[in-house]
């Protein structure tokens, strides 16, 4: 991409809200685009709103997801940025999800979401918001790895322990109740 074309680029997703992430913006700025500036190490700023963009995109236009799969995983896994991973964790949420009934994650590709997700969980420092929807996407991978089951019920059972925030409480109460009707 060029220096002036990701510059423009830049400027222009910083000047716009959520209501214009629709896919009229992939028009100005290629899919590929938002990607990239999604993971952009020296601007997080710009990559969280790329990210943000992004998130809204695919949400409402999920085939996008299916054509562009490999890169938002390789994205979720790459990234070390807490506003990024925000919106990424809610795409993988969607793609490990049963509402996604449109393509299916290998067991390379869901092994390495599982692998990221639990590096978000151990980081002491990860925001709550990141960290609930990390516990959503392990318990959607459990019906093809069962041993999730037991670990994601201690690693939420841990987190309440540690700083129950109203988020928290919520979402790993909600989970613990779905996990006590999973034998293990």
């Amino acid at each position: 991409m060029s220096t002036q074309k990701h510059q423009q680029q830049s400027e222009a997703l910083l000047q716009y809200g959520a209501s214009d992430f629709t896919l009229d913006l992939l028009k100005e700025i290629p899919f590929l685009d938002l990607a990239e500036l999604s993971v952009n190490l020296d601007h997080p700023r710009v990559a969280f709103r790329a990210a943000w963009a992004l998130e809204h995109i695919v949400l409402k236009n999920t085939f996008l997801i299916k054509e562009h799969q490999d890169l938002l995983i390789q994205n979720y896994c790459f990234s070390e940025n807490w506003s990024v991973l925000r919106s990424y964790s809610k795409i993988m949420m969607w793609m490990c999800s049963k509402a996604n009934l449109s393509f299916e994650i290998t067991e390379l590709e869901e092994e390495n979401i599982i692998e990221k997700t639990f590096q978000i969980i151990e980081d002491s420092t990860c925001p709550v918001a990141v960290l609930v929807n990390a516990f959503d996407i392990l318990f959607q991978c459990i019906p093809n790895h069962p041993w999730l089951a037991q670990e994601l019920k201690l690693q939420i059972e841990l987190q309440l322990e540690k700083e129950p925030s109203a988020a928290l409480k919520s979402r790993g109460n909600r989970l613990l109740k779905a996990l006590s009707k999973i034998k293990f």
